[in-house]
C-alpha cells in the first residue's frame, strides 16, 4: 500500500486579512500544487487557485516533457477566469487593469504510478518504482529530503536566486510568451519515509538560507503540527529578517508498503 501523509499551512502577510491572501495550494493522494498570486495584478488569488485545483483534477498531459506544452491547458482556466470578472461593476482604471491579467508562480507536483484499489497491481506499479514529476514557473519551490539530507532543491538551488521580478503565468494569453521558454520540469525516485516540501518563495528563501547556514530547516518545518505553530514560526522568522509575504506551507511525508523498495 502507498500513502502520503499531507498537512498545509498558509499565513497571509503582517496587515492583510485572511480574505486578502493570494496564495494557493491544492493536493490529492498524489498531486499537490501551490501558487503565489501576484498582489499587483488583479484578482491574482481567483487566478492562483484555478491553477492548483486544475493540476489536481488534471494535470497538464505532457508535464514528463521539456518544453511542457501548457497553452492548450490554460486556455480553457484562462476563458474561466475572464467570464467570471464582474466587467460592468468596474471602474474604468479597475477595468483596465484586469484586463491586463492576473498572474502567478505555479509549482505542481506529481507522483507516478497513482495508486489503484487492484493490489497486485500496485505490487507491479511499485517493482518498476514509484516516481515524482515536478513542473514550475516562477520561484515556488520543491524541496526532496531523505535519510535526512536534501537531495534535490526545484527549481532555485540558492538563495540568491530569488527576486522581486519571478516569472508568472498570466490569465492573459498575450502575456505568456516568456513563459513558454522558461518552463522547468524535474524528476525523481519516491522511496518510504521521504518528505517533500513545497514552499512559497518568502519560505523557500528561508529554507536555502538555513540550509546555506548548515542547518537542516525540514526538520524544524516538520515540528509544525498546528495552525497556530505556523503562525508562531513564521512571525518569529519575520522578525529575523524572513519577507514579510503570503506564506505556504505543504509538507507530504511518502509512506511505502515496501520500505525497501
Amino acid at each position: 500500500m502507498v500513502e502520503a501523509s499531507v498537512q498545509v499551512f498558509s499565513l497571509p502577510k503582517n496587515g492583510n486579512s485572511v480574505e486578502e491572501y493570494e496564495d494557493a495550494s491544492a493536493y490529492s493522494t498524489h498531486r499537490f500544487a501551490i501558487a503565489d498570486g501576484a498582489t499587483e495584478s488583479s484578482y491574482a488569488e481567483r487566478w492562483a487557485q484555478a491553477l492548483v485545483k486544475q493540476f489536481i483534477g488534471a494535470p497538464p498531459k505532457h508535464i514528463r516533457v521539456t518544453p511542457v506544452p501548457l497553452e492548450e491547458w490554460l486556455g480553457p482556466l484562462q476563458k474561466e477566469w475572464h467570464k467570471n470578472i464582474p466587467w460592468d461593476r468596474l471602474p474604468w482604471y479597475a477595468e483596465e487593469k484586469a484586463r491586463t491579467g492576473a498572474f502567478t508562480t505555479f509549482l505542481g507536483v506529481e507522483i507516478t504510478p497513482a495508486p489503484t484499489k487492484f493490489k497486485l497491481l500496485d505490487l507491479f506499479r511499485t517493482r518498476k518504482g514509484v516516481r515524482w514529476h515536478a513542473l514550475a514557473v516562477g520561484d515556488s519551490c520543491f524541496f526532496h529530503v531523505r535519510q535526512n539530507a536534501l537531495t534535490k532543491s526545484f527549481p532555485f538551488e540558492k538563495s540568491e536566486q530569488f527576486n522581486s521580478r519571478p516569472l508568472l503565468v498570466s490569465s492573459n494569453p498575450a502575456r505568456n510568451a516568456p513563459v513558454w521558454k522558461s518552463i522547468q520540469t524535474c524528476e525523481g525516485d519516491c522511496k518510504h519515509d521521504d518528505l517533500f516540501v513545497l514552499a512559497t518563495d518568502a519560505l523557500a528563501a528561508w529554507f536555502l538560507k538555513d540550509h546555506e547556514s548548515g542547518n537542516k530547516p525540514w526538520t524544524t518545518l516538520a515540528q509544525i503540527k498546528t495552525a497556530g505553530d505556523f503562525v508562531e514560526f513564521v512571525e518569529c522568522q519575520r522578525k529575523k529578517g524572513m519577507r514579510n509575504d503570503d506564506t505556504t506551507l505543504v509538507l507530504c511525508h511518502w509512506k511505502d508498503g515496501d520500505k525497501k523498495s
